[in-house]
């Protein structure tokens, strides 16, 4: 399958992915083909694009690091969360929470070589949910990277799952805002991580270090975060990992009030703030998982040739195999070597 911009789909595409909302409900079905209704409402979510099934891409196969079931359900745990959140009855959610992350965590420690190089579908109005699910994904694979026990995953993914719980406590005009905060609105911003610590803390029996991480998870490793403006190893490890998922999925994804960034130019950002934003280690263990290049997308080499990426190899995210789209040529740029001198010169997502 292949990633295409929503712009550019067409009815009769046949869709390469199963869709949901973020409350977990299936919205169309994989191998459905799409009519030009399903495109429209792809467009006014502000869908980037979507993955499609075609004759040139059928040999692509992208794999998750969680199946579509367990990601549906997480979504719909999330979403159910976040609503009692505010209508104060928190039942027996505290137990589902549990239980979905006990199972993430055993497929991602199933499909520990696995990269993070699905793009994943996000809707404006959905996108707390997504992104939730998202960061505590990416966090559970830096987890498993730096050596954390199982014990210590299933408390770290709790924690990036609810870090914005928060946010349910702050004015929703606030959140989805186009123009730039006054002084009040953004101190009134930034207390959603307290918020979100209150409220878990008082209504749950999670670890005392899941409560901790939802504190810190704006925190800066040069001590310029708030709420507490901890410095260094003084920010919980959980705090520190959730910090860089966060920022990493919040810069690819959509938001009304700015465009995605390229996978590429998320991770330069992200490694020119190594110091002051963020955990050297948690960094570098991050990158040998990230894709910069995510499999189904559309390149140009610096030959000027167009490709689609194939599989992407772990260490070398510079250099996927690739297939050309001229002639359909597999070529591997980490180990081909009459492609050495072969470049990725740009991602073509939109």
């Amino acid at each position: 399958m292949r990633y295409v911009a929503s712009t550019q789909l067409t009815e009769g595409m046949i869709l390469g992915q199963d869709i949901y909302d973020g409350q977990g409900r299936l919205l169309i079905t994989r191998s459905t083909p799409l009519k030009q209704s399903a495109i429209v409402d792809l467009l006014r979510a502000g869908t980037p694009g979507v993955y499609i099934d075609d004759e040139f891409s059928k040999d692509i196969q992208i794999q998750d690091v969680v199946s579509p079931e367990i990601r549906r359900s997480a979504l719909k745990t999330v979403h159910d969360m976040f609503t009692t959140s505010t209508e104060g009855s928190v039942g027996g959610e505290e137990q589902r929470m549990k239980q979905i992350i006990a199972d993430i965590v055993d497929q991602i420690l199933n499909n520990e070589e696995v990269m993070y190089n699905m793009l994943e579908i996000k809707d404006y109005d959905d996108y707390t949910y997504y992104h939730s699910v998202n960061v505590a994904i990416l966090s559970s694979m830096i987890g498993i990277q730096m050596g954390l026990s199982k014990e210590q995953l299933a408390e770290l993914m709790t924690a990036a799952m609810l870090h914005d719980i928060g946010k349910t406590f702050v004015d929703t005009s606030l959140l989805s805002a186009r123009r730039k905060l006054r002084e009040e609105e953004w101190l009134e911003m930034r207390r959603h991580p307290m918020y979100g610590y209150e409220f878990i803390h008082q209504n749950f029996n999670f670890s005392s270090f899941v409560d901790c991480a939802i504190l810190e998870h704006h925190e800066n490793f040069d001590g310029t975060g708030y709420p507490m403006g901890l410095r260094g190893n003084d920010i919980h490890l959980y705090a520190r990992i959730i910090k860089a998922a966060d920022v990493y999925d919040g810069m690819v994804s959509a938001r009304p009030y700015h465009d995605p960034m390229l996978p590429g130019e998320v991770i330069e950002y992200i490694m020119a703030h190594v110091g002051t934003e963020f955990d050297s280690q948690v960094v570098c263990v991050m990158l040998e998982r990230l894709c910069v290049y995510p499999a189904g997308c559309e390149v140009v080499l610096s030959n000027g040739e167009h490709a689609l990426v194939v599989e992407n190899h772990v260490g070398f995210v510079l250099r996927p195999t690739i297939k050309l789209v001229s002639d359909g040529r597999l070529i591997n740029l980490m180990s081909d070597r009459d492609a050495r001198s072969l470049t990725i010169v740009k991602l073509l997502l939109h």
